[in-house]
């Protein structure tokens, strides 16, 4: 006895939106039973990961500062993967722009003026760009897998970080610590709500979702992301072009990685650290799929990342829980997502063996 997967005509519209919180909810109830197998609290695991943060009023700052980066990467991954153009190199170009925006930090060190923050950003945009036009260069001239060269380029950038800042960019007085000098206050992001943690970032990725959905939903430009996505061949007919395409979606999306990448170094960090790669990039990815590719899911999704950075670190000091427990909460969102995808749009069929042609 056999079984095959057998595509649906018409997927449930309901549980193709169900489907993200169902994979939620049984990563709470698959990760308490496998920690509390291993000799956890598995119960107080997922209590102190994805309810902590939402009930401890302190820790709502926190998720406002984890989920802009999240959100901004994911929107333009969800833009990208809507072309089927993949994009799996989010956190070389997230690295990038804060590396350019850095740049722009130590070359105006000392100075004063409104115009310093602005060229920065406008840096890590290009800065993230720049390096996603390298595998959108291969992509349309050589035909090379854009997964793979996106992906490979991300381990060169932290290579370039570690490099930078033992040697050209290293603080003179940072007692040998391989890290850049603190920035000026004229390069730093200020904050939204005085006492608290929330910098201008944070509006800024809401801005840039909703601006994405207007813009995915109401222009030319979505329009033909989504038919070059759907029907490259029939794509073609109306005009569009499928190398422009993969060029719009990677330099976008590596642009508001970058943007990402920009809005860290100047906000939480600050300086250029080794720290800095924080695996945003590849997070994003969760978020983008979780988010159902529509930047307002990717929003709500970037929350719910978010909480689980927020809580695996309120789960460490609480009940002891190890650094990477995180990191298995949000793989375990991930395949469920995933197999629930594949559910949803299709079906098992039974097929019963002939046994005459066994015999034959």
């Amino acid at each position: 006895m056999l079984f095959r997967l057998e595509k649906r005509q018409e997927p449930s519209r309901f549980m193709l939106y169900a489907t993200p919180v169902a994979s939620v909810l049984l990563t709470m109830v698959v990760g308490a039973i496998i920690f509390s197998l291993i000799g956890y609290d598995g119960i107080g695991a997922v209590r102190e990961i994805f309810f902590t943060p939402l009930t401890n009023a302190y820790k709502w700052q926190d998720l406002g500062v984890k989920a802009a980066p999240l959100v901004i990467i994911g929107v333009g991954l969800s833009i990208a993967y809507r072309a089927n153009v993949w994009n799996i190199g989010a956190e070389g170009q997230y690295i990038m722009g804060g590396l350019a925006g850095t740049w722009v930090a130590l070359a105006t060190y000392g100075m004063t003026g409104p115009w310093i923050l602005p060229l920065m950003i406008l840096a890590g945009v290009v800065g993230g760009a720049l390096y996603a036009a390298i595998p959108a260069l291969l992509k349309t001239r050589l035909n090379v897998n854009e997964i793979l060269t996106s992906l490979m380029l991300t381990y060169a950038s932290v290579q370039l970080i570690y490099y930078l800042i033992r040697a050209p960019w290293k603080d003179p007085m940072g007692m040998g610590f391989p890290q850049t000098r603190l920035f000026s206050e004229a390069a730093r992001l200020p904050t939204v709500i005085p006492g608290t943690i929330v910098h201008l970032g944070v509006p800024i990725a809401v801005l840039v979702a909703l601006a994405a959905w207007f813009i995915m939903s109401r222009s030319v430009f979505g329009y033909q992301m989504k038919v070059v996505g759907a029907a490259p061949h029939a794509a073609r007919y109306g005009g569009f072009s499928e190398n422009k395409t993969i060029w719009l979606a990677l330099l976008v999306s590596g642009a508001l990685a970058g943007l990402a990448g920009v809005l860290e170094v100047a906000g939480p960090f600050q300086r250029m650290v080794p720290g800095f790669p924080t695996n945003y990039g590849f997070t994003a990815i969760i978020v983008a799929f979780l988010g159902r590719l529509n930047p307002l899911g990717v929003l709500f999704a970037g929350i719910v990342m978010a909480i689980t950075f927020v809580g695996g670190e309120v789960a460490q000091t609480t009940i002891g829980l190890p650094n990477a427990a995180t990191g298995i909460f949000q793989a375990m969102v991930l395949f469920f997502l995933l197999a629930g995808d594949i559910l949803v749009r299709y079906r098992i069929r039974r097929v019963v063996a002939n046994p005459a042609a066994g015999a034959a």
